[in-house]
């Protein structure tokens, strides 16, 4: 299965029924033109199945378990076959291999698209497995690429607050102000991979960048250690300097 780098002008040309794999919070993307001839959706417990065109029958089988998505299939060396959906954007095999490689080793979660006539499925996932081998007299390379649900871990939000006290003339124990905790929910996934540079702005510091960057203000101190900056230079930073990160936690 080929495949294309996709952004803004991706979006307004679209196929019908696509497969699509971004990452980086959906700034970096591709768009599977050759859709499989098979592809599985598996969880443990009751299933349902759908007969899609173009993909053949997919089971989707529902529960409370993660789920693992697969497919096989090839990218093509000419984009201009008539087997693949959309022709604009074409990127070479090699390209695409390095790209989904890169992917599934960056430690961060990708998401996968599939929409077809009687489904439209988004989910967050790993690259658990990306297999590939070359096609003896062509420049095609076929390959087998599995998925498994990647799920978001944050801490819940919980706003407390105090309740006034009842009105006169009810009893003492109603009286008596009391604490009320409401759950908030939880923050929305930051599904973005964290920047390793920063491109100082004018009138930004250490500190600014920090709490911009990291989160931290305290953390100002690990970017001087890691850009070699002396304490007499600290007030002398120009904008424009090119500065490396530390890890975000």
């Amino acid at each position: 299965m080929g495949a294309f780098l996709v952004g803004e002008t991706m979006d307004k040309e679209k196929p019908e029924y696509f497969i699509e794999l971004s990452h980086n919070n959906g700034k970096d993307r591709i768009l599977f033109p050759v859709l499989p001839e098979q592809l599985e959706i598996k969880r443990k417990g009751r299933g349902e199945t759908f007969d899609i065109i173009g993909l053949g029958q997919i089971n989707v089988i529902h529960s409370k378990e993660l789920s693992e998505i697969s497919f096989e299939s090839f990218f093509p060396a000419n984009g201009r076959a008539p087997y693949v959906i959309h022709s604009a954007l074409f990127k070479s095999p090699g390209y695409l291999v390095k790209k989904i490689s890169r992917w599934q080793e960056s430690q961060y979660p990708s998401r996968i698209t599939i929409k077809a006539p009687n489904m439209k499925l988004t989910l967050a996932v790993s690259i658990e497995q990306f297999d590939r081998r070359a096609v003896a007299g062509t420049d095609d390379i076929e390959f087998q690429i599995s998925f498994r649900e990647y799920k978001f871990y944050a801490p819940r939000r919980l706003k407390v607050g105090t309740k006034p006290a009842a009105a006169a003339g009810t009893t003492a124990t109603a009286a008596k102000p009391t604490t009320t905790v409401k759950d908030a929910g939880a923050k929305r996934p930051d599904e973005r991979v964290p920047a390793t540079t920063y491109k100082l702005k004018p009138g930004e510091n250490l500190w600014s960048v920090a709490k911009k960057q990291l989160g931290d203000e305290n953390r100002w101190k690990e970017i001087q250690k890691l850009n070699n900056i002396k304490d007499a230079d600290l007030k002398k930073l120009q904008a424009g300097m090119m500065l490396k990160l530390p890890p975000k936690k």
